[in-house]
């Protein structure tokens, strides 16, 4: 292999590692995002997934409903209802200005970026998806929530579905 083939297929895994890098992985909330859970009530759990400016709406909704999956079946349950979606998206509009070409700021997901505008006149926006959830965890057949059914999640069955995109 030539010297600029090797350069290239090196750059190329750089940075593929480097991008993939950015998006929010699955785990505790740390600078990247992640979830976290308090309880609210006998039986119900407020769960949050935070994303950051590179996470779908859809992932962060994917990885929600797997954390309350996973915490359903932690807690002994094979069920869970959504009873409230607080979910929401997290706009930043940065206008830069001559004094200011750059300026970098804590992002929700606790992360730091910064931002460089050469183009003056225009204002960049970045949008970073919460998802936040307060389910009542049950078993399917000896809950006041069973009478949810229709609307229940199988705690398993979204574990299942769900494992390989997420893991």
């Amino acid at each position: 292999m030539r010297y600029s083939s090797k350069l290239i297929v090196t750059t190329a895994f750089f940075s593929t590692l480097y991008f993939s890098a950015c998006a929010t992985s699955y785990g505790p909330r740390n600078a990247l995002g992640g979830y976290e859970e308090s309880d609210v009530g006998k039986d119900m759990i407020e769960v949050r997934f935070y994303g950051n400016q590179h996470t779908t709406a859809d992932k962060t909704i994917q990885l929600l409903l797997y954390r309350c999956a996973e915490l359903a079946l932690e807690r002994g349950f094979d069920s869970f209802v959504v009873i409230q979606d607080q979910s929401y998206s997290d706009d930043i509009v940065q206008n830069p200005t001559i004094e200011k070409p750059f300026e970098t700021r804590e992002t929700m997901s606790a992360g730091f970026r910064t931002t460089v505008s050469p183009d003056h006149t225009r204002a960049t926006t970045s949008t970073s998806w919460v998802g936040v959830y307060v389910v009542a965890v049950f078993n399917q057949n000896n809950s006041f929530y069973s009478q949810y059914k229709r609307s229940r999640f199988d705690a398993q069955k979204i574990i299942d579905d769900l494992d390989s995109t997420i893991n």
